[in-house]
């Protein structure tokens, strides 16, 4: 094992390809060895002080058993392929990235219930239901309540209760006509996740819709596991729309059910510009606090952070149609800015007949990562005062 000297950047590193290379992480782990996430075994590692992964590598005891690597990050805020068992009995120590994504997931959603429409609905006052209010969920309510939405969330584990945002039941958030989950996954007790929603769940949904005019909207862009397969074939088979970036086979899609969904992605509601690099930024900060731990040098990290970047990027300008209404204009922008019909007509092409693992990985690596909207400057002509000011409510700042 390597001896505790000069700072973590001095120490041998392997990181993921797909994790961008940012100024403050090139600081944190100098040059460092790059390799594509299926291609991470434990002879690559063997030797490696430091492991930086995203959510595709699997990290157990079968990966590290016998490797040097005393610190393992990913730069994802989901945890789940990561057995932190197996991290602790071996003395490794991990970091991840909460929240790097949950812009990037929100605007993914919202543009999703636009795509899908329901978004003047849910203007209206329908409901919309959210699992899990964490750092993606709590942010999605926050923008939904301040659009005057209704909200209604199931997290037993979340110890400060968004305000604005009703408590109901597993049961009582599913019924509503519009649901997303966000929950984390987990098999562990108590209120265990994996596999949370199965077919009695989902035969609830159905009852609970049958008295609605409009069928239900469901979106999975928190994970696949989250809903056994046979509960996936249940609600593919209603009247549900459905929207899914996250799948119980990834990598594998059956094209039966890809057939059946409304909108589909490859897992990648998360994957802005700005979440990456905000994940490698969120490391290259717990690389170093690891390195204060043992003893090593603090490596010399600027505040290169996302938002110290750049100026917000001025979108497109957005001009009025006349006799639009504030929530007309709000949906229009919310379609135009969603990558949900690309990324559909994507991963549909490639299904001959089903996604395997090789080609879901490509279209990960080749999906063309969107900017952030939210907090970015957008011109509005011939637009009313409502309608500059919903569009603020939205996120926007509108110039």
């Amino acid at each position: 094992m390597t001896r505790a000297c000069g700072n973590p950047a001095d120490l041998s590193w392997v990181i993921d390809e797909a994790i961008p290379i940012t100024a403050s992480l090139k600081q944190a782990t100098g040059n460092a060895l790059m390799v594509s996430a299926r291609d991470i075994t434990p002879a690559i590692i063997e030797k490696a002080d430091g492991l930086l992964v995203r959510s595709v590598t699997q990290v157990d005891e079968a990966l590290l058993a016998g490797s040097a690597v005393r610190f393992v990050g990913t730069a994802t805020a989901g945890i789940d392929h990561l057995d932190a068992a197996a991290l602790a009995r071996l003395g490794v120590q991990w970091a991840s990235a909460p929240g790097s994504n949950a812009t990037a997931v929100v605007e993914y959603v919202l543009s999703a219930i636009a795509l899908s429409g329901h978004f003047q609905s849910i203007l209206r006052g329908t409901p919309v239901g959210i699992v899990g209010l964490g750092a993606v969920g709590g942010q999605l309510a926050q923008r939904l309540v301040s659009l005057g939405c209704q909200v209604v969330g199931y997290d037993p584990l979340v110890t400060h209760w968004p305000p604005g945002v009703l408590r109901g039941d597993l049961e009582a958030v599913l019924s509503q006509a519009v649901v997303s989950l966000h929950a984390s996954l987990h098999d562990q007790p108590s209120f265990a996740s994996q596999g949370l929603m199965g077919v009695a769940e989902v035969e609830s949904m159905i009852v609970a819709s049958a008295t609605r005019s409009q069928p239900g909207l469901f979106i999975n862009a928190g994970r696949g596991g989250l809903v056994t397969h046979q509960a996936l074939e249940c609600l593919l088979a209603s009247a549900w729309t459905t929207v899914l970036d996250t799948w119980p086979t990834e990598p594998f899609l059956d094209g039966s059910l890809l057939a059946q969904c409304d909108w589909v992605s490859p897992h990648i509601a998360g994957h802005s510009k700005a979440a990456k690099r905000r994940g490698s930024d969120m490391l290259a900060s717990a690389v170093a606090q690891w390195g204060d731990q043992i003893g090593l040098a603090r490596p010399v990290i600027g505040v290169a952070g996302i938002t110290q970047e750049a100026m917000p990027p001025t979108l497109t300008n957005l001009i009025c149609e006349a006799g639009e209404t504030p929530g007309d204009a709000m949906a229009r922008f919310l379609r135009h800015a969603s990558v949900l019909a690309r990324e559909d007509a994507r991963l549909r092409q490639g299904a001959t007949p089903h996604v395997t693992p090789e080609l879901f990985d490509r279209l990960r690596q080749s999906y063309e990562q969107p900017a952030e909207w939210t907090g970015a400057q957008l011109q509005v002509s011939a637009g009313s005062t409502a309608i500059v000011a919903a569009l603020k409510k939205l996120g926007i700042a509108v110039i």
